[in-house]
């Protein structure tokens, strides 16, 4: 026995096919919530890449800050730099600031054997300073520089919750930015009475 013609599969989706008419409201319902999804995540994604891009920003000015700096830092300058961070970062995440000078002391041309060793070192509450162990443990993203110079190492430290929950979870953006002094010798921390400093100065 033979199918008529229009309960045939076939012949059913070519007139699916033809058929033009159809429901505002139904589309809607399917599209909206799609497209809803899409206009979210690329606004917490955007977000996140541009928080991160000015995080590396407010670092590099951190930076050349203490570059330009020929009296010493002191504690005082130091939470001032804190506040300058929060301020180029609109201040809308936690944030951590850390600081300190580094020098090598032997080998200073080869990467794998090089000696590098932290002057002074000084960190927001709630991130340890720089040490040696640590500083000796990532000398490979050290850039190499002679013996007796000094090396800035600027890093800072942003604790970032996106707004939605889209795949992209809590993030933490660190940066790490070497910087040479403006001039040698003037890198010293001043607490006091008495001055840290590298053993060449």
């Amino acid at each position: 026995m033979r199918m008529p013609p229009v309960f045939r599969p076939g012949h059913i989706a070519r007139l699916f096919a033809r058929r033009e008419e159809g429901s505002l409201s139904v589309e809607t319902a399917i599209i909206l919530p799609l497209l809803c999804m899409v206009y979210v995540g690329s606004f917490v994604w955007f977000d996140a890449f541009r928080m991160q891009n000015v995080n590396l920003k407010a670092t590099y000015t951190i930076a050349d800050m203490i570059s330009r700096e020929t009296e010493g830092i002191t504690q005082t300058y130091f939470d001032g730099l804190d506040d300058v961070y929060d301020y180029l970062t609109y201040g809308n995440h936690p944030t951590q600031l850390r600081i300190s000078i580094i020098e090598c002391t032997a080998n200073c041309d080869d990467e794998d054997t090089r000696n590098l060793d932290v002057c002074w070192s000084k960190s927001t509450d709630g991130r340890v300073v720089l040490d040696k162990a640590a500083l000796m443990q990532r000398k490979d993203t050290v850039p190499l520089f002679p013996k007796g110079d000094e090396l800035i190492v600027a890093e800072t430290f942003m604790s970032y919750n996106p707004a939605f929950e889209v795949g992209l979870g809590h993030q933490v953006f660190e940066n790490a930015i070497f910087t040479s002094p403006r001039m040698p010798g003037q890198m010293k921390f001043i607490s006091g009475n008495s001055e840290q400093h590298c053993y060449n100065n």
